[in-house]
């Protein structure tokens, strides 16, 4: 895309930045579990498995040394200020998938509440009065009843991580912007298998249906 087009493109879809209020939002932690998180289980290890363990690398090393510090820093902090901090992670409460989109069935990620593969990574374990969601799809707010949620709690601004940016992050975050929720994406809590599919998202959604920022940022304005 030449310059040109770029500027053209940008002209049309950037917004002004958000009036997002640090003072009333929620936290919204996505699929940082053990079936889509983790070396020794699920995707990860399928794709070693499979021989893939170099493709995989980049996002692996991403989740565990940037992305879970982070999103811990990001969850005390609002833990302390006594905000929603919730989870959402794939998985059947019925046990068998079939609670679940075909699409998800279809890429395996299959697996009932009460096993491991379900379970939040326990660096980023939910604390008492923290909110695990199942989903039954890629976005938060249509495979769960977060919108409802959120909506009895007065909340009307998000701050948005975890995996994949270009995947169930920028899904959740275009079901937001529909849903006139003013969202922060948080680039540093968050992952794509690559840093260009990453950043190709982030290029997009940013001043369009999110403003994204560091996790220093965020801390910062958390207060």
């Amino acid at each position: 895309m030449s310059v040109g087009t770029i500027e053209a493109w940008d002209a049309i879809i950037r917004v002004p930045e958000a009036q997002f209020d640090y003072s009333k939002c929620a936290l919204i932690i996505i699929d940082l579990q053990y079936m889509t998180a983790s070396r020794e289980c699920g995707a990860f290890k399928k794709l070693a498995d499979l021989g893939h363990s170099e493709g995989a690398e980049y996002a692996i090393s991403r989740i565990e040394n940037t992305v879970l510090p982070n999103v811990a820093k990001l969850a005390q902090a609002m833990r302390r200020k006594c905000l929603p901090v919730i989870y959402a992670r794939c998985a059947s409460i019925i046990g068998d998938g079939s609670d679940q989109t075909r699409r998800h069935r279809e890429q395996g990620l299959i697996t009932p509440v009460d096993k491991r593969e379900a379970q939040i990574r326990e660096e980023i374990a939910p604390q008492r009065g923290d909110v695990v969601l199942t989903k039954s799809g890629s976005g938060v707010f249509t495979s769960t009843n977060l919108d409802h949620m959120l909506r009895n709690m007065g909340i009307s601004s998000v701050i948005l991580t975890g995996i994949w940016t270009n995947s169930c992050v920028e899904t959740t975050s275009r079901n937001a912007g529909d849903l006139d929720y003013r969202q922060v994406i948080v680039e540093d809590c968050c992952t794509a298998m690559t840093k260009a599919l990453h950043d190709h998202a982030l290029a997009y959604l940013d001043k369009n249906w999110a403003d994204v920022r560091s996790t220093k940022d965020v801390l910062a304005r958390i207060g």
